[in-house]
């Protein structure tokens, strides 16, 4: 049981034995390696919280609108938070045809919130969030994202927590004929930290890049879980996500590819690569393949590994320092799946600070 916090409505009501069951914990397959119900133990602040996120852009104008039209509930893990504490949804929606720029969101620090994006046939967008939580605070954040036939959405997300904070962010993808989506998320993880891409094909021809990479250290946590559903032929998918973590951090790694037997001509590959910095670090991954269609071309893979030694003796040989050397076989290891990325100056440097302050 989660201790009893009286000032917090959450725990106070009534109803707080049905909030707590609701909560995903380490019994339930899909969060085994990111039990949620231990990390609400240290009574994280905002829990009971409505989350009120800011929006950048001069092109697009946020509107509110009532949480159930997110389709949250029974659809998120987590819909019993929103249902009892999110308050109204904020909704984007880009008109057919139009170029929407690029819309950043911030604030994404402490409660339960909801965002509905929605691209009309044709629209463009690229959307960055910026998940930095405040210190002992809880985040519940759900992206309901709609993108119509022919349109396409570059999703770039940053997230860079307190090591105490504890967040769920969920994005809901859902893509006609010939959408496009090219994603990247970098994450250096907090108490406990949660990235999960849920996208289904609905319409044939589409295209999707979903790579992403996380960094940790101390006692961080991070948990990429990307699900894809196709429903539709001739889609093709690309995925790498690639992970760096050191003293006794952990990564999870969750992808899955559900190929429907009408979804025929796929063209479907996922990888995700690790390197493990101290003996004490653990990840744990998990790739699949659920395939029922018998026209496709589907791949998976996984490897843990250590720098390589050689390349560091190298790298040494020719008056390069051990930790400048290390940093050098990091980079050029994740590199790969941010190549191309919308921010992808900025994604590096935000990689070299990391390094700076691990391998100084």
């Amino acid at each position: 049981m989660m201790p009893t916090r009286p000032e917090d409505p959450a725990y106070a009501n009534p109803r707080y034995g049905e909030i707590e069951t609701a909560i995903p914990n380490r019994r339930l397959e899909a969060w085994k390696w990111t039990d949620v119900r231990a990390a609400l133990g240290r009574r994280p602040d905002g829990l009971s919280a409505a989350l009120t996120p800011e929006f950048h852009d001069a092109h697009v104008a946020p509107e509110r609108l009532a949480i159930r039209e997110t389709q949250l509930g029974g659809a998120h893990a987590l819909g019993i938070l929103f249902e009892r504490f999110g308050q109204d949804a904020y909704s984007v929606r880009i008109p057919a045809g139009e170029d929407g720029g690029t819309l950043t969101v911030t604030s994404l620090e402490r409660g339960n919130g909801a965002i509905l994006i929605v691209l009309e046939p044709g629209a463009r967008l690229h959307l960055v969030e910026r998940h930095t939580g405040e210190p002992d605070a809880f985040v519940n954040a759900d992206l309901d994202i709609r993108i119509g036939e022919g349109a396409q959405l570059v999703r770039t997300v940053l997230q860079s927590d307190a090591a105490s904070t504890v967040r769920i962010a969920t994005a809901r993808i859902r893509m006609a004929a010939r959408a496009a989506l090219t994603q990247h998320i970098l994450a250096t993880g907090g108490a406990l930290t949660r990235f999960e891409t849920r996208i289904a094909v609905e319409g044939e021809g589409v295209a999707v890049v979903a790579n992403g990479g996380y960094l940790l250290d101390g006692e961080r946590h991070a948990d990429l879980t990307t699900h894809v559903a196709l429903g539709a032929p001739g889609a093709r998918v690309r995925q790498s996500v690639r992970g760096i973590v050191s003293d006794r951090a952990r990564g999870v790694f969750q992808g899955k590819f559900h190929v429907a037997r009408a979804a025929q001509f796929t063209d479907a590959e996922m990888r995700h690569d690790a390197l493990l910095l101290s003996e004490r670090a653990r990840v744990r991954a998990k790739p699949e393949l659920e395939i029922y269609a018998d026209d496709v071309a589907c791949a998976h893979g996984n490897t843990l590994g250590r720098l390589d030694e050689n390349a560091l003796f190298y790298m040494r040989q020719r008056g390069i320092s051990e930790a400048r050397a290390k940093a050098l076989l990091v980079e050029a290891f994740l590199a790969e799946a941010f190549a191309d990325a919308a921010l992808e100056d900025e994604i590096a440097d935000e990689v070299a600070t990391w390094l700076a302050r691990r391998l100084p």
